[in-house]
């Protein structure tokens, strides 16, 4: 209390405290103030509540049909049922009596007519159906799909009002699923009769169509007064098609050239190889039709070097050749032939040696020799296989043309008329051959035979030089022969016959020269073999002479003949090799079936 303030007494407290202040009265009056709003805000729910029952249970009896709401296609929302019913009508006419509902297929289309689905709509029970729509579930929320617009499209299901002849719609699908349904066949193949192509007979996949949900689809969309074009596939298993990568790897072949075999002496042909392009292939079969027959054509590879070409460079050339001329004997004839015969298309490697005897083989009765005259013991008897030995000395002529290496050769006892001196050879089974190396890097092949009183001898191999050779012969010395006469005491005193043909004996050295392609010689002669052939006398027989009491006068020797030098002859112009020259020997005890 204040310094000159007079104290309050009790009543004046009691009158203050009874007589509210402004701001009590203030709040009082704001309590008042919202008790009234809260009161007229509850009265204006509650308007509106009625209102809105009242409108609710209006708009649930109206007979307007939703919004949204769709029947056959035709939007019937906001429609009475007599509007409704008469577009649903008129839509279904137009779209059922007047259009067709194709199916497209992979392979075919199906077409269903009006008049084969027979459509037919009962559009008062399909509108009512629409109509009741959104009804059936109380007054609020019809009112609020009134307010709302709805909850969106609805299509009515008009199944239980529609009727089509779906039997008809089934059995049409169900003859196509059976003509379509197949089962699973994989791809194989084959190769054609010639073995260059392969055919490949292309799988099928195992194909089904479901009849009962194709059938529910054309119903649907019939129902929905939807005659666009369906589009359905078949269920499919595909099939497998050929792993073209295996029958690659197995079918094709590489080429291979054609080569010489030593051990069979024979040209082998070549291999054609056989290919194809796997990866053009599996594409070409990745777009086949199933069930189709594809033919891949398989690509020859060539081989480089063929049988026919090798065979004209491994026996292209004749190196060496000699024809020499045979006498008028059955006999000795055939003994030539059966030698030329043994030779002829012998081949020798490169290095091989060829010998008379192991290829002619025993001259025998059984193998069909004849006896003809041979030289033993300096004498001229029969023998089986006499002559062979021009069949050897034409070869050895042969070999000394074509410059081959000559391993073992021996001169006749006494000089032959078939061939030049110093280029003959003499065999005789078990003891003497002939035999010359193939001293070429290629095959040599001996083409021997007898016809027009020749004996022919061809070497035939490839060339290797620029130069041929070309063989001459020098008599080195003449031995003449002499005249002896013999007796035989069984003749009679007037018996007189030459029993012992001479031969004049010769020492002979033969010679080799190499000449260019234009003819030229190429350097010094040179010396190939030294022969010498004995002198045989000729004896003559007499018979027992009378004795006489006169010594007898010596006996008479006849002048030997005059010595003539062989002419020199200059050998064919074709190749020959060179050969050692042996020591002058004396044959053994034969001339052997010269």
């Amino acid at each position: 209390m204040g310094k000159f303030e007079k104290p309050r007494t009790p009543k004046a407290q009691a009158q203050k405290k009874a007589r509210p202040t402004t701001a009590e009265n203030k709040e009082a009056g704001k309590s008042g103030s919202a008790k009234k709003a809260w009161l007229i805000c509850g009265a204006v729910v509650l308007a509106l509540l009625v209102g809105a029952f009242a409108y609710g249970a209006s708009v649930a009896k109206s007979g307007d049909i939703f919004p949204g709401v769709f029947v056959a296609g035709v939007d019937v929302g906001g429609m009475s049922k007599s509007e409704a019913k008469t577009a649903v009508d008129q839509a279904a006419s137009k779209i059922y009596s007047t259009s067709t509902l194709a199916v497209k297929l992979p392979d075919q289309t199906l077409s269903f007519r009006p008049d084969q689905l027979k459509i037919s709509l009962d559009s008062d029970k399909a509108v009512q159906d629409a109509w009741e729509y959104g009804r059936d579930k109380g007054m609020f929320e019809a009112l609020k799909m009134r307010l709302g617009g709805g909850f969106g499209e609805h299509f009515v299901d008009i199944s239980n009002s529609l009727s089509m002849d779906t039997e008809y719609v089934r059995s049409a699908v169900r003859e196509v699923a059976d003509k379509v349904a197949s089962e699973r066949k994989d791809s194989s193949y084959e190769l054609s009769a010639d073995k260059h192509s392969v055919i490949i007979h292309v799988g099928t996949s195992a194909r089904s169509l479901n009849v009962d949900d194709l059938c529910d689809s054309i119903e649907k969309a019939v129902m929905m007064g939807d005659f666009k074009t369906i589009e359905y596939k078949y269920q499919e298993e595909a099939y497998t098609p050929v792993d073209l990568s295996a029958v690659y790897q197995k079918l094709s072949t590489k080429s291979a050239d054609a080569y010489y075999d030593k051990a069979t002496k024979a040209v082998v042909p070549e291999v054609v190889g056989y290919t194809f392009d796997a990866a053009a292939a599996q594409q070409k079969q990745a777009m086949a039709e199933e069930g189709s027959d594809l033919t891949i054509t398989m690509d020859a590879v060539q081989p480089k070097v063929t049988k026919t070409g090798l065979e004209a460079k491994l026996f292209h050339d004749v190196l060496g050749a000699c024809d020499s001329p045979h006498v008028y004997n059955p006999n000795r004839t055939n003994n030539l032939k059966l030698a030329c015969k043994a030779i002829n298309g012998t081949i020798l490697n490169p290095g091989e040696v060829f010998s008379f005897n192991n290829t002619v083989g025993e001259r025998t009765a059984a193998r069909g020799f004849s006896e003809a005259t041979v030289y033993v013991s300096g004498l001229s008897k029969p023998e089986l296989g006499g002559g062979v030995c021009q069949v050897a000395s034409t070869i050895y002529t042969a070999t000394l043309l074509a410059d081959l290496d000559v391993v073992e050769r021996t001169e006749h006892m006494f000089a032959v008329s078939y061939v030049d001196p110093g280029m003959d050879a003499t065999v005789y089974w078990g003891s003497l051959d002939y035999q010359f190396k193939n001293s070429t890097n290629y095959p040599l092949r001996i083409d021997a035979s007898i016809s027009g009183g020749y004996c022919h001898i061809r070497l035939v191999g490839t060339k290797e030089k620029d130069t041929t050779v070309k063989m001459s012969y020098e008599v080195l010395a003449t031995i003449p022969w002499t005249n002896v006469t013999k007796v035989d005491n069984t003749k009679p005193a007037s018996y007189k016959e030459v029993t012992v043909t001479p031969y004049t004996g010769y020492k002979v050295q033969t010679y080799k020269q190499y000449f260019d392609k234009d003819g030229k010689a190429v350097g010094d002669k040179i010396k190939v073999a030294y022969s010498v052939y004995k002198k045989r006398d000729r004896e003559t027989t007499i018979g027992k002479q009378a004795e006489t009491e006169t010594q007898p006068k010596p006996a008479e020797t006849t002048k030997p003949e005059p010595t003539t030098a062989a002419p020199t002859t200059a050998a064919p112009t074709t190749a020959a090799p060179t050969v050692t020259e042996p020591e002058s020997t004396e044959p053994v005890l034969t001339d052997p079936q010269g």
